[in-house]
């Protein structure tokens, strides 16, 4: 399991009235349905151990050999926070300018994705979030 950096972001996904979705499901869905995202449910399972709180891990894999792994904590019914972790088996930590573009990656792939759905769930951002 990677360890925690400084990029974290706080995001609310809320449900329109009629959609019975959560947040931690709607990222679920999002990593099953979006090239090069993905869920990784035991690492999820530790992670969410590990914070004592419902979260979850996504790869992000630019490459066959380049990944980094997005790790979400629920903070409240309809927000989650989102840490950026190093790379998994690598000494080399991303640096600041990497951590902003993979942040912004994931919101364009975020907002692509429920912009497809506009019925469901909208996306508010925070980026001034407290470290997890």
């Amino acid at each position: 399991m990677s360890r925690p950096m400084n990029s974290v972001l706080r995001l609310s996904l809320h449900p329109t009235d009629d959609a019975k979705v959560a947040p931690l499901e709607v990222l679920r869905d999002f990593a099953d349905v979006t090239a090069s995202w993905s869920y990784l449910e035991e690492d999820s399972e530790h992670y969410s151990d590990l914070k004592d709180t419902p979260g979850l891990i996504l790869r992000h894999r630019a490459d066959p050999s380049h990944y980094v792994d997005l790790g979400f904590v629920e903070t409240a019914p309809d927000t989650v926070q989102l840490a950026v972790l190093d790379r998994p088996a690598t000494d080399a930590s991303l640096s600041s300018d990497a951590r902003t573009d993979l942040l912004d990656t994931f919101l364009d792939a975020m907002r692509k994705y429920l912009g497809d759905r506009p019925e469901h769930v909208s996306l508010q951002v925070d980026r001034d979030a407290a470290s997890l």
